[in-house]
């Protein structure tokens, strides 16, 4: 994708802005839909309608050696059982197409080539273990990229030399305070060179990273609202500052709480938290599901046994919704800090 072209396609989001809400669910294909999984899809489910707005489906498939044959398939099936429908997807086309991420990058690649004609990126040769050892400043638990490359110009030559590729870091040491104002999780401020460093926007293995992505595609999709798992909050001051070269508005975010197991663990997918596809070959009816997610974050009372996708939406208002959804955050935040 040439520079011309990518300019075209941030002119065409450009045009479209402020003419409707636009939220996304972006499920990744790596394996089945767990009930976390479904509560999120749910939220920004009930609160795009609500909204009044255009509900896209993006599958983010970009880490592909993770993705699993016929995952994406099993997401669309599972969501439309749960009768949580979108207007724009893999299988629905619209005006941004493509809604998988792995035919998207010839676009990533020209934003990552406008970075580097900028200044704002640079080639790093530094592993992992290389930044534990040297990050003098770890913030929480997280080490903080000290800038080794930074200002060395000889990193790509050193890196052929070797026999390695390098990945690149996008530069954010003049990068003022981020300021975050979440509608759910509250208000809170990054300062990005002390928190979180140089990040990395191309892997190593030529991979185009996680922030990257989800930033360039919230952007030129016109994603103008994002409700997601309150464990991402880490990447939006990072999203929002590629948002930010790319001379857009970051969209209003929702940090909702995560669904946790019997255990008090973090739902995954890896540990084989329970699965829709298990659920309904129980003979589990998609109301009774609806109706535990719901309860599960005070949306409606335990009590109620069943509920379908639809009438769960006429039983609330954006504000009622809202509200809800940033007492029960807050309350979980109180929580982690009283254990």
């Amino acid at each position: 994708m040439t520079e011309v072209q990518l300019m075209d396609l941030v002119e065409q989001s450009m045009r479209r802005r402020d003419h409707q809400p636009r939220g996304r669910y972006a499920p990744s294909p790596t394996g089945p839909l767990h009930l976390g999984n479904l509560r999120t899809a749910l939220l920004a489910w009930l609160h795009m309608r609500l909204l009044d707005g255009v509900f896209v489906l993006r599958m983010e498939d970009l880490d592909l050696p993770r993705v699993k044959k016929g995952s994406a398939e099993s997401i669309l099936r599972d969501l439309g059982w749960m009768g949580l429908d979108w207007d724009e997807g893999p299988d629905k086309d619209g005006p941004f197409n493509s809604y998988t991420q792995s035919q998207r990058f010839p676009i990533y690649h020209a934003v990552l080539a406008r970075l580097q004609q900028a200044g704002r990126v640079y080639a790093c040769m530094c592993s992992r273990k290389d930044v534990a050892e040297a990050a003098s400043a770890p913030h929480g638990n997280t080490p903080v990229y000290p800038g080794t490359c930074r200002s060395r110009g000889d990193v790509e030559v050193m890196a052929r030399q070797l026999g390695r590729n390098p990945s690149f870091r996008l530069n954010v040491q003049e990068s003022g305070q981020i300021d975050v104002d979440d509608e759910v999780a509250g208000h809170w401020t990054c300062h990005p060179a002390e928190e979180m460093g140089d990040f990395v926007v191309l892997r190593a293995d030529g991979l185009h990273s996680y922030q990257l992505a989800v930033a360039v595609d919230d952007c030129l999709m016109n994603i103008t609202h994002v409700v997601r798992g309150s464990d991402l909050r880490s990447s939006t001051p990072k999203q929002m500052l590629i948002m930010q070269t790319l001379g857009f508005d970051p969209p209003r975010y929702l940090h909702v709480p995560l669904m946790l197991d019997h255990d008090g663990r973090r739902m995954s997918k890896r540990d084989g938290s329970q699965s829709l596809a298990n659920l309904r070959s129980q003979g589990v009816k998609a109301e009774t599901i609806i109706a535990n997610l719901a309860a599960s974050c005070g949306l409606i009372e335990p009590a109620c046994d069943a509920i379908s996708s639809v009438e769960l939406l006429q039983e609330l208002n954006l504000e009622k919704f809202t509200q809800i959804l940033f007492k029960r955050q807050q309350g979980s935040e109180s929580q982690q800090r009283s254990d």
